[in-house]
């Protein structure tokens, strides 16, 4: 028997889709899994890679967004005196 906790590639983009109403696309995810911008499957049955279900939600819950630059550092603002 299969473990629930474990999803398929395609069981993660429709876990994702259901949690930020954002679609991405197979290539798209596995780009962000090559560049470490998203959770390494934990397993591989055969050649299918396998995440675990808490990983993903909570990096889909906490990604920044569309166009968000992540590699440049955020600017502190002086305080008006």
């Amino acid at each position: 028997m299969a473990n629930p906790h474990r999803l398929t590639t395609d069981q993660v983009l429709e876990l994702i889709t259901e949690e930020t109403g954002t679609e991405l696309s197979a290539s798209t995810f596995r780009g962000y899994v090559t560049r470490g911008q998203a959770p390494a499957p934990v397993e591989k049955i055969g050649r299918t890679p396998l995440w675990k279900r808490s990983e993903i939600i909570e990096w889909a819950n906490n990604r920044p967004g569309q166009g968000a630059r992540t590699d440049i550092p955020k600017r502190r603002r002086r305080r008006a005196e």
